[in-house]
């Protein structure tokens, strides 16, 4: 009252006019407060009635006709309202407050409320008229508060010459309760609204009225009518646009409105709370928009900007609750921070946000589905929706939001890391901005003030900036993830610092090996947006790089100042004189005078020092050298991570590959050397069974080498530079990438993509170039032939193939690459027919005899091993090019060998008796070749055949059913004798038994034939003999090689040759030397051929194919696992107790080793008969055995035991190990047996089997490993357990406790006993030992004085000698 008290004495001081433009005196009451539900009106004060008392509701007809009287009596006022404005409400000097209330009569109000509380059983036409006129009073109330001049007292003042005193005007009480009622009225005909539509969202329809049939809609269609829905629609809008307008009226004129600027908070808060049910449907855009979310967003700021704290507060945890139970709340409540006045702060933000740092966050759990973790999902987004918005506030309030930086919710640490990203970059671009106004005005004269600044301003970057870093390795990948986010999120809008590159590269190259695949996938997208916008534009080539800073450091050294050159030179002499001095301590030095000298430079340059232009250009060139340095560290980090970005390549999800194919695309555009190696592992993913990888893989060969970079493939090189670029990339490629890039080069010509000219200079190059390239061009040729013949199968094509790839050129310089190119590319054109008119036919013989020339070694040199090795691949492509393109090729074979055989054997006038170990290693390369190729060439034959009979048939059969009904009675007499004949070969079965015939010959052709009976068969004693190496005389590696390779070939063709030459060959491998894996690694591929060809006969000698897998050879033991791997998986090779052997590569020191064995027990865990729980029993015994290290054996178990899923498996394998305790021969078997047990899923089975087996096991639990297994087989039951389990569970905890501790003192009693026993063993060795010492002293003494000493003291020898053999007694007693 005190304080109100010179506002009281000004009020009286106010004139008549004053005080009537006042209105109302304070101490008038209101007739309308606010009331809490619509039920309150029919009581005090307001006293209404549900319908007035001239209500008629008899009938339909009269009630309608009594709501339409209601609606126009609304309508009546709002015309006087209309017309008299303010001066409606105003009192004439003289009458009391309360006697004018004409347009605020009871009429009026009871019409509202009975309107309004019957609002939904209205016709819509009434229930619109009735929205419409209250939306027309509550704007002509609110357009009567925005001009008070349209008074009674002063209607003849304009508003100009009013407005000077309209400041100071306060509506009447009267004004006041019509106002109030209006809104409420408005606010509850939107809540019964809102309510309906909610309700008829839940029941699916989206509104609560039932939907119009087909035939009304096309009735009000054609009608031109709104349907109910429209109608709604529209009501909706003009209630929340009137709403809104009321809101804006109490918060702008909030003056006018009361007395004192004192608002009503009931009235105040009416929009607010209709807003919030308005939001809550606002769960989309058109939901939004349908719902009035902008409005209803509207209504809250103007609350928040004319409210008080008390309001405020209300409104802030209303706003929470919304964000926590609805999840589309965020960007609302972010968007309504943004509409809220800055004055001078936001302070709604500003205190959701302090709302927010105090949730409490314990008891969180990810996996809750509702309540407290369902809450802090939903309110979490909120953060970083405002960052985006307002940054520089999140940032201001920041320390509120750090505390949840290390709580337990990961959404709030992701929304956090969110908001930091919003915060830099915004940040970032104002400072960028700022610092181009002061560029443009000039030198800022704000001094040490705007220094400060800026030194805040990039302490607080860096602070968010390790905040990021730091939780890149967050426990949670959701987090980690976020975080890689945020910083690619940066780098790709350049707001990333220099300083911060390189921490940048080597966190993202390290999170490659995270475990989750999104973290892995942003780090992929981060390490390419980082070389997409490195500081150092240009190729990243590392060459010219290095070359730039060898130089300059040569300069600088020779530029350093001559005060530290010798100083230099000193400590340089005294180094040389030392006796420890070497070249790094000299380098050393060096580097030290330079830097001193950089630093020297770079102090006089801070202290605005005049430099020299010598000195100016020293600095030069030291920044020249850190950028180039920097740019080769960069560089680097990319090279040493190779390794990693080719894991990607291999990962079982698709993004990872997806990820590391665009990365390697942009590395390969800047330049980088780890571009072109990763191309070439990654286009092994050509043969992937996932169609998207395949497409992904073509896309970035096609970026990479065939289209203009950055052109998405659009856009092509030029045709020399795609030559030149498959050029390249063949010239380097191995065996296995050369098949990749055939595919991935084959599918491009089926596509069409590479241009025709390509092709014609690669012609070029191969007849006119020289080595390598010339190779190189024909293999390409030869690639896309693969695809399309024609490239290559012409008469003029197979002429330049010829003589690029055939003729004098590779004859002269025993160019054996190019002649295997020639040869890959003539296995791509069609059998020749004989046709001595043909052009094709004659190039074609003038082709076989070169190749037969290339096969019979003719240029090779007999001294020179490189030229036999390089010989070897192409006289294999040339004997398959033989077969290919000849129309004979046995006979071409045979005059292979005969030519042979005459260079080694001589002929019969000159025969040879010594021969070159390389000529005969060629000779038996070539046998086993042919040999192998003629029984694939019986089987091609063989298929002819058969599809020439099926054709045959099929002709007969179409001839048949075709009909020919034009050649009278003899036809159809020759058609029905065909028939007959075809039906009496169909009942003796003469087809099946051709077909039989033919497979027979085929079987006989390949037992006896090839060689048995044919040329082959003449070389085989031989080949024997040489396998064998009788006397020794056939010692050279490459002999070896090729006879063992030779033979393995022929043992593929005759079952009866392998089985008779299996020994052999094991006694081979057996025998072969330690430093020969070739020969070891061919023959253990070769084993693998013969198994999966005749698999009965070498299933005898499986366990010597096994124990190849301990080879000391990394290659063999990977070879013998991959042959192994292919034979069982394919079902050739039973899978027996041998696969403990396989078992021990998963701790191979080979990672691929590893991995492929690894993917054996993966493929082997998704068969249906469950191999690997049948053999998991004799692998763990078996390992048990071997003596592995424990943490080996339990890392193997660990992997193995993972496959084991159903709750059958896991209770008999429970079964079988604790039956296995008896068996162990030590307490180590035990605790790895308990450790199996304890990996296993435990259910109620599993607890009752440990019970009833008890008395196997308990004599093991004094061991604390043993003990510790089978307490956590108890922890992890307890988690799941039931409560009819938890008796057995106590019981068995009760008895593992009781007999662990029993079982330690036993334990400790034995070893004590035992340490006693060994104590008295030793004690009675030394007493024996000492005894034994005393009786030689004794007796060599006796045998000295027996003639001196007396005869009493001989007597009392024997007693002395019982008392000192008496004595260790005693003295043990006292021990």
């Amino acid at each position: 009252i005190t304080k109100s008290q010179p506002e009281i004495q000004v009020s009286l001081q106010l004139t008549p006019t004053s005080y009537a433009m006042l209105g109302a005196p304070s101490s008038s009451k209101s007739t309308f407060p606010i009331p809490s539900s619509l039920q309150e009106l029919e009581s005090q004060p307001y006293n209404l009635l549900p319908y007035p008392h001239d209500f008629e509701d008899d009938d339909e007809a009269s009630r309608a006709e009594s709501f339409d009287r209601l609606v126009r009596l609304l309508e009546n006022g709002n015309r006087s309202l209309i017309s008299c404005g303010m001066g409606l409400f105003e009192v004439d000097e003289g009458e009391e407050e309360g006697e004018y209330d004409v347009w605020n009569d009871g009429d009026r109000v009871q019409a509202l409320y009975t309107l309004v509380r019957k609002s939904d059983s209205l016709a819509p036409a009434t229930r619109s008229r009735l929205v419409k006129a209250l939306c027309n009073a509550i704007e002509g109330l609110c357009s009567a508060l925005a001009n008070p001049g349209r008074s009674k007292n002063t209607s003849s003042e304009s508003p100009e010459t009013h407005g000077t005193s309209s400041g100071n005007y306060v509506a009447s009480q009267s004004f006041r309760d019509a106002f109030a009622c209006h809104t409420y009225m408005l606010f509850t005909l939107m809540f019964f609204t809102e309510s309906q539509e909610k309700f008829g969202k839940s029941l699916g329809n989206g509104t609560s009225k039932p939907k119009a049939t087909k035939s009304a809609k096309n009735r009000s269609n054609t009608s031109g009518n709104p349907t109910d829905a429209e109608e709604m629609a529209t009501s909706r809008a003009l209630c929340a646009q009137t709403m809104l307008l009321a809101s804006t009226s109490m918060s702008k004129y909030q003056s006018r409105l009361w007395l004192r600027s004192v608002p009503d908070e009931s009235l105040l808060h009416l929009p607010c709370r209709i807003a919030y049910q308005m939001l809550e449907s606002s769960t989309g855009v058109i939901a939004k928009k349908a719902a009035c979310g902008k409005e209803a967003l509207g209504m809250i700021a103007n609350v928040v900007d004319s409210s008080g704290n008390g309001l405020l507060n209300t409104v802030v945890a209303a706003l929470v609750d919304l964000l926590h139970t609805y999840d589309h709340m965020a960007p609302l409540v972010a968007e309504l921070c943004c509409m809220v006045q800055e004055k001078p702060t936001n302070v709604l933000a500003t205190e959701l946000l302090r709302e927010i740092g105090r949730l409490d966050t314990d008891g969180y759990s990810a996996t809750d589905a509702g309540g407290k973790a369902s809450g802090i999902r939903n309110v979490a987004p909120f953060i970083s929706e405002l960052a985006a918005v307002r940054p520089k506030l999140v940032l201001t309030n920041f320390s509120l939001l750090v505390p949840h930086l290390s709580a337990e919710p990961y959404v709030l640490r992701s929304a956090i890391i969110n908001s930091i990203g919003h915060i830099l970059v915004r940040d970032d671009v104002k400072l960028a901005e700022e610092k181009k106004e002061e560029q443009e005005e000039g030198e800022s004269d704000y001094g040490s003030k705007d220094d400060r600044r800026i030194i805040n301003i990039a302490k607080t970057r860096s602070s968010l900036f390790d905040i990021l870093c730091d939780h890149t390795k967050d426990v949670t990948s959701f987090t980690r993830a976020a975080a890689l986010k945020v910083l690619n999120d940066l780098t790709e809008k350049q707001s990333l610092p220099l300083d911060r590159v390189m921490p940048v590269t080597k966190i993202a190259i390290d999170r490659l090996n995270d475990k989750a695949v999104s973290v892995r996938r942003y780090s992929m997208q981060l390490i390419t947006s980082l070389l997409d916008n490195n500081p150092f534009m240009g190729l990243l080539n590392p060459e010219p790089y290095r070359e730039k800073v060898r130089e300059l450091e040569t300069n600088l050294k020779s530029n350093i100042p001559q005060a530290i050159i010798e100083v230099r030179d000193i400590a340089l002499e005294q180094a040389k004189n030392g006796d420890s001095a070497n070249d790094a301590d000299l380098e050393e030095i060096q580097s030290a005078a330079l830097a001193a000298a950089i630093a020297d430079a770079e102090a006089k340059k801070e202290a605005n020092e005049d430099l020299s232009d010598a000195e100016n250009e020293f600095l030069a060139k030291v920044r020249a050298l850190k950028f180039s340095s920097s740019a080769l560290s960069f560089i680097e980090l990319f090279e040493n991570a190779n390794a990693s970005f080719q894991t990607m390549l291999l990962s079982s999800n698709s993004s990872d590959v997806t990820e590391a194919l665009r990365f390697f695309v942009r590395a390969k555009h800047f330049g980088l050397p780890c571009a072109v190696s990763g191309m070439k592992h990654a286009l092994a993913l050509m043969w992937s069974n996932e169609t998207n990888i395949q497409e992904e893989v073509l896309r970035a060969f096609v970026d990479v080498f065939v289209a203009e970079p950055g052109t998405d493939g659009k856009e092509l090189l030029p045709e020399n530079q795609i030559a030149q670029n498959f050029i390249d990339l063949v010239g380097q490629a191995t065996v296995s990438e050369l098949a990749s890039i055939e595919e991935a080069i084959g599918r491009l010509v089926k596509k069409e993509i590479i241009p025709p000219d390509v092709f014609s200079i690669l012609w070029h190059c191969a007849s006119q170039a020289e080595g390598d390239l010339r190779a190189s061009a024909m293999m390409v040729i030869s690639m896309a032939a693969s695809a399309d013949p024609r490239i290559v199968d012409s008469a003029y094509r197979l002429q330049n193939l010829f003589d690029a790839g055939l003729g004098d050129y590779t004859e002269d310089h025993r160019d054996w690459k190019t002649a295997r190119s020639a040869a890959c590319a003539l296995q791509r054109v069609a059998r020749a027919k004989v046709d001595q008119s043909s052009a094709r036919y004659l190039i074609l013989d003038l082709i076989t005899e070169r190749l037969v020339a290339v096969a019979r070694g003719d240029w090779c040199m007999d001294g020179n091993e490189h030229d036999t090795n390089s010989w070897f691949c192409a006289a294999e492509q040339a004997i398959n090019a033989i077969f290919a393109i000849s129309p004979s090729p046995e006979k071409v074979s045979m005059e292979i060998l005969l030519g042979h055989q005459a260079a080694i054997f001589g002929t019969p006038d000159h025969p040879e008796t010594v021969t070159d170990s390389l000529r005969l290693s060629r000779f038996f390369f070539i046998l086993g070749h042919i040999a192998l190729k003629l029984l694939i060439y019986t089987e091609v034959l063989s298929s002819s055949v058969r599809r020439a009979n099926a054709a045959k048939t099929v002709s007969k059969q179409e001839s048949a059913s075709s009909g020919i009904n034009g050649k009278g009675g003899n036809a159809e007499t020759e058609k029905e004798d065909e028939d007959e004949e075809d039906a009496i070969e169909a009942e003796l079965g003469i087809a099946a038994q051709a077909e039989a015939e033919t497979e027979r010959k085929v079987a006989e052709i390949s037992e006896n034939e090839i060689v048995g009976r044919g040329i082959i068969s003449l070389f085989t004693p031989m080949l024997l003999r040489v396998v064998a190496n009788e006397g020794g005389n056939f010692s050279s590696p490459i002999l070896m090689l090729s006879a063992t390779i030779a033979l393995c070939k022929c043992m593929c063709i005759s079952k009866s040759f392998c089985e008779q030459h299996l020994p052999l060959l094991f006694s081979v491998l057996a025998k072969a030397p330690n430093d020969d894996q070739d020969l070891r690694a061919n023959i253990v591929i070769a084993l693998g051929d013969l198994a999966f060809r005749f698999p009965n006969e070498v299933e005898p000698y499986t366990p010597k194919i096994y124990s190849c897998l301990r080879d000391k050879s990394t290659r063999v033991r990977r070879h013998t696992l991959m042959v192994l791997t292919h034979l069982i998986l394919n079902d050739m090779v039973k899978v027996k107790g041998q696969v403990c052997e396989i078992a021990l590569c998963l701790q191979d020191q080979e990672s691929r080793i590893r991995d492929m064995a690894r993917l054996l027990f993966h493929e082997l865990s998704k068969r249906t008969n469950s191999p690997i729980y049948n053999l998991l029993p004799d692998i763990v015994s078996q390992l048990s055995q071997l003596g592995l290290p424990q943490e080996s054996f339990r890392e193997i178990m660990l992997f193995l035991l993972g496959f084991i899923k159903k709750d059958r498996q896991n209770e008999m394998l429970m079964e079988k190990l604790i039956q296995r305790f008896p068996k162990c021969s030590s307490i180590t078997q035990k605790a790895d047996l308990a450790y199996c047990i304890a990996q296993l899923k435990i259910n109620d089975k599993c607890i009752k089997c440990l019970n009833d087996t008890f008395k196997l096991y308990k004599d093991a639990l004094f061991d604390e490993d043993v003990l510790k297994n089978f307490m956590s087989v108890l922890t992890k039951a307890k988690k799941n357990a039931k409560l009819e389990s938890k008796d057995a569970l106590q019981e068995l905890e009760e008895k593992l406790t009781e007999h662990a501790a029993a079982g330690r003192e036993n334990m400790k009693a034995s070893k004590k006993a035992q340490r006693a026993k060994a104590r008295a063993v030793k004690r009675e060795a030394r007493r024996k030992k000492e005894w034994d010492g005393e009786s030689d002293e004794e007796a060599s003494a006796e045998e000295t004085d027996e003639e001196n000493r007396p005869e009493n003291v001989i007597r009392e020898t024997p007693v002395n000698t019982k008392r000192r053999s008496n004595r260790p007694r005693r003295r043990n007693v006292v021990s």
